[in-house]
């Protein structure tokens, strides 16, 4: 373990955190989908009635301080720490804002995509090894066509939002190892799927008719690949993976 670096890593993921509330107010809201049916979702909150949610500031800090300090403990000071580092605040708005309001916003992912693209790119050049960037594309271009394919199949059960984050995912993983693509793939699933009772006792499951059978009713999923991926991002460090 990296004690520096985890502590490093924890102030300023707690000092990003605590402003996830003003990065989600100052977002326009999304337009209205045509083809959403009336009782489909929830009534839209409004992102700056979720931003002015009491206690959501120090909650967001405390995960972004726990999720970057874990990240600095288990990887120490490499290239790739500032491009997870950086996706800790902006995981935890895209969760924050998917829990509540089932919509992953492109006014969030696509500044993400360029950010750790950018960082990517720095890292590969600081290396003198151009695999990084190699690797980054691969794991995009794999975690994106998994999770498309996916939408294609069942758009009810994932939506294209989900898409994009996977793509995302996929870009910040691949440098790390193959194995961590893998195992943020199965790590969001198991999470979402050990999520499904206490979210539907808590009344955040959907119906979208007209489904049948088991997955009829359905979770948000960005939550889960978030969490996914930084299970993937420490388990698979410790664990050696590559």
């Amino acid at each position: 373990m990296h004690l520096v670096p985890a502590l490093v890593c924890a102030v300023l993921g707690a000092g990003s955190g605590w402003l996830v509330p003003r990065l989600i107010a100052g977002l326009p809201e999304p337009e209205a989908d045509p083809e959403e049916k009336p009782g489909e979702f929830p009534d839209k909150v409004l992102y700056v009635d979720l931003a002015a949610a009491p206690g959501l500031a120090w909650r967001c800090a405390l995960a972004c301080a726990l999720a970057a300090g874990l990240l600095g403990a288990v990887f120490g000071w490499v290239w790739a720490l500032p491009w997870l580092a950086v996706l800790v605040p902006i995981g935890c708005a895209l969760a924050v804002i998917d829990y509540v309001t089932w919509y992953l916003p492109s006014r969030i992912l696509a500044p993400a995509y360029a950010v750790v693209g950018l960082l990517v790119v720095v890292a590969a050049v600081a290396v003198h090894d151009w695999h990084v960037v190699l690797h980054a594309a691969i794991g995009w271009a794999a975690l994106g066509a998994y999770y498309g394919l996916m939408w294609f199949i069942s758009p009810r059960i994932m939506a294209f939002g989900d898409v994009r984050l996977g793509g995302l995912i996929g870009l910040a993983l691949g440098p790390l190892g193959y194995g961590q693509l893998i195992l943020s793939v199965l790590a969001a699933g198991v999470f979402g799927a050990l999520s499904f009772i206490p979210l539907k006792l808590l009344g955040r499951t959907i119906k979208r008719e007209p489904d049948r059978g088991p997955l009829r009713e359905h979770v948000p999923f960005g939550p889960f690949l978030l969490l996914g991926a930084l299970a993937a991002a420490v388990a698979g460090s410790l664990l050696g993976l590559a």
